[in-house]
């Protein structure tokens, strides 16, 4: 991710919304998330790996969607595929 770990987790606090309903429910938790970032940096391959509550969830993959292009992955010195899973927390203040 274009700044690293830090710039990640900065981002996903930065624009993930509570859902309304969850928040009204009171569920909170960790939604993890794999998704596959390609060769020229796009992301692609969204699926939610452990799921915490179907409005987390969506919220959690939409997030994960809207990221910026990412600086994809090198292998001898070729940029390939990466799958990656990032947790995205979800907690009630």
């Amino acid at each position: 991710f274009p700044g690293g770990p830090q710039a990640l987790m900065e981002y996903l606090s930065n624009n993930v919304k509570y859902p309304v309903v969850a928040q009204k429910n009171g569920v909170q938790g960790r939604v993890v998330v794999s998704f596959v970032i390609e060769r020229d940096g796009s992301i692609t391959d969204v699926k939610v790996v452990r799921s915490v509550d179907p409005s987390l969830d969506k919220e959690a993959a939409r997030v994960v969607k809207s990221m910026p292009r990412w600086i994809p992955g090198k292998q001898n010195g070729q940029a390939v595929r990466v799958t990656y899973n990032v947790p995205v927390a979800f907690r009630l203040q």
